[in-house]
């Protein structure tokens, strides 16, 4: 219905414009053509009465010319046989009765039309309509004159110029105005014929718009749903057929386009299948709108100062971004791998938890700790033993679902939530986002973790606050197996200050010290929280970029190098600038071994240091080091 409506809408406009313009052509043409047939109707038949006006006086000459002035009533009745003539009749003036003694008894009355005639000499045209037909009054003065064919002042007792009489015909001018009339309705009709064809062929040709627009109407109502397998039919060959067939390209290019993108959100929602019910350009959009809000997240906890600040936000996410009432997030931490409560929320009793306290002694009692994977109580309600958020006095029953952080291989945390019936399918909509979310926060709370940890440990440079070399030889082992199970990489950065043995014999160490630290400032301020800066020993550092490219690495070095090379550092003897070269390898592209990377890191630096310092080499296979 709705495609015959379009159609029927088009064909209207088209079809009212014909109509519509054929008859103001007809009006148009009528207006104008019955006045100049009534004027040319007028010109011949004032034409004609002049002719038969000229008949009457050279009768009426002749009579004279005959001394019997009463013969011109035989020639005047002999006119009679004149076409379409009804009336003719002479009047002569007062002068001319009495000179000529002519008997007016008897006669037709003179009208004040003629006599206005006779009075002024000015002709008197009138057409009058009635039910017997049309008919054409003229009335036509005689003025005396000398010149032409009969000589009137030779007869009349008058001047040139005087006005003898007058004649007053009535011509019958009904065939004349019917025949004016059928060649306007012919005109007419044929009018009306040719907007009848112009109305058949523009619709003719109108056809393939119309077809073409409801189509389409049709189209981008079903690919607004997300339907993008609809084409539009070509029915010509011109401007209408081409858009048919670029809108049928267009459509191909979303199919293909979009399908793909389906594809890889159906890999990102493994949960979710899309079917053609799903509105595929609405779920898509939502998908990368979630990507995104997830990437925010985790770029706001990388910045985060301390472990406890992350699993703070973390907390406030689970509240008011999936307004979830009742949960638990525990860490897995001890050689034991205890579970210590972090925060939770929603349990009755202030001192009680979802499970039972045993966890919290023993990682084994968890399910999800135990298995490292998903623990779900709504296919089964009693998957594990140690839930205990139905022991409450609830009226209604509770399941749970449980999540483990997998950190370095491990779990690392658990986090439950504890919903009811009703909320249970709001749980399950947002848990492959809440699962995005955890998933790219693990890095980064692994990242926090190993700070704090080295923090309990002692495991920092007294002079420069960064890592030391104990740190990474201790949990070398941690990062590497992280970066393995994410198959990532890390940029190996070895940096050295150029001519740093320079400033301490100048300025003296408490100047070098300086240095130091100024560029471990500046280091620490160019690269990311989740990034780690180890000093080595002396002026050499060790610049660990977790989850990097190897284009990423080589760009935070180059950062680095250019800033400690525009930082001027103060001195009492005024201040100084220097540079410093770095060598870059990336993990696990370059070597398997942690230890080798970071050799031929030191290598790559060898060579930054021998062909002028002050730049960032990045190593390739066959470098050499003096060794």
């Amino acid at each position: 219905m709705e495609k015959k409506g379009a159609c029927m809408k088009l064909r209207h406009k088209s079809q009212m414009l014909i109509i519509v313009s054929t008859v103001a052509l007809a009006v148009l043409f009528s207006l104008i053509a019955l006045p100049l047939s009534r004027s040319n109707s007028l010109n011949v038949l004032t034409e004609q009465g002049r002719m038969a006006a000229d008949m009457i006086l050279l009768s009426v000459s002749h009579a004279t010319g005959e001394s019997n002035p009463h013969h011109r009533m035989a020639h005047i009745k002999g006119l009679a046989g004149i076409p379409d003539l009804k009336q003719a009749h002479v009047i002569a003036s007062k002068t001319v009765v009495k000179q000529m003694g002519i008997d007016t008894t008897g006669r037709d009355p003179v009208t004040a039309e003629e006599m206005q005639v006779i009075s002024t000499g000015t002709a008197y045209e009138n057409m009058t309509y009635s039910i017997n037909g049309v008919r054409f009054h003229n009335t036509i003065p005689y003025i005396a004159s000398a010149r032409g064919v009969t000589n009137c002042l030779g007869c009349h007792d008058a001047g040139e110029g005087d006005v003898l009489g007058a004649v007053s015909l009535e011509i019958d001018a009904t065939g004349q105005f019917y025949t004016a009339i059928t060649y306007i309705a012919g005109a007419v009709l044929l009018f009306g014929l040719f907007g009848l064809i112009i109305t058949l062929i523009l619709r003719h040709l109108l056809k393939p718009v119309e077809l073409t627009t409801a189509e389409l109407k049709q189209v981008v109502a079903l690919a607004e749903g997300g339907n993008f397998s609809n084409r539009i039919t070509k029915y010509s060959d011109d401007e209408i057929g081409d858009i048919a067939e670029r809108t049928n390209h267009f459509l191909d290019t979303l199919e293909n386009s979009i399908g793909s993108i389906a594809s890889d959100v159906d890999t990102l929602l493994s949960h979710h299948k899309f079917t053609e019910a799903d509105n595929l350009l609405n779920t898509t959009v939502s998908v990368v709108n979630t990507m995104a809000m997830v990437s925010r997240f985790k770029q706001v906890i990388e910045n985060d100062r301390t472990l406890e600040d992350v699993y703070l936000r973390f907390q406030i996410l689970l509240e008011e971004q999936f307004k979830f009432k009742r949960y638990s997030f525990y860490e897995a931490a001890g050689l034991n791998r205890a579970l210590n409560l972090i925060f939770k929320g929603g349990v009755p009793q202030e001192d009680s938890l979802w499970c039972n306290r045993e966890i919290t002694s023993n990682c084994d009692f968890c399910r999800a700790s135990r298995t490292a994977h998903l623990c779900s109580s709504v296919g089964e309600l009693s998957i594990c033993h140690s839930f205990a958020g139905n022991s409450f006095d609830q009226q209604e029953r509770l399941y749970h679902i449980c999540l483990p952080i997998m950190l370095s291989g491990s779990v690392g945390g658990i986090l439950q939530l504890v919903f009811s019936a009703e909320e249970r399918s709001m749980v399950e909509s947002d848990l492959p986002v809440l699962e995005a979310f955890m998933h790219e926060a693990a890095p980064v709370i692994e990242s926090k973790r190993l700070m704090k940890s080295l923090k309990e440990s002692s495991m920092r440079d007294p002079l420069t606050n960064l890592y030391n070399r104990r740190f990474l030889e201790e949990y070398v082992g941690t990062l590497t197996s992280g970066i393995s199970r994410r198959k990532s990489q890390i940029g190996v950065v070895m940096c050295d200050i150029d001519h740093f043995k320079h400033v301490n014999d100048t300025y003296g160490h408490e100047v070098g010290d300086d240095v130091l630290k100024g560029a471990c400032e500046i280091m620490m301020q160019t690269v990311r929280g989740s990034d780690i800066v180890v000093r080595l020993g002396g002026e050499e550092f060790l610049v660990l970029l977790i989850d990097s490219s190897e284009e990423g690495a080589l760009m935070v070095s180059e950062r680095i190098r250019a800033q400690l090379e525009e930082h001027q550092f103060k001195t009492a003897q005024g201040a100084i600038n220097k540079t410093m070269s770095l060598g870059v390898t990336l993990f696990p592209s370059d070597s398997d071994d942690f230890w080798e990377c970071v050799k031929r890191s030191d290598v790559a630096l060898y060579q930054a240091k021998r062909t002028g310092r002050n730049q960032v080499i990045r190593y390739v296979e066959g470098m050499q080091s003096d060794d």
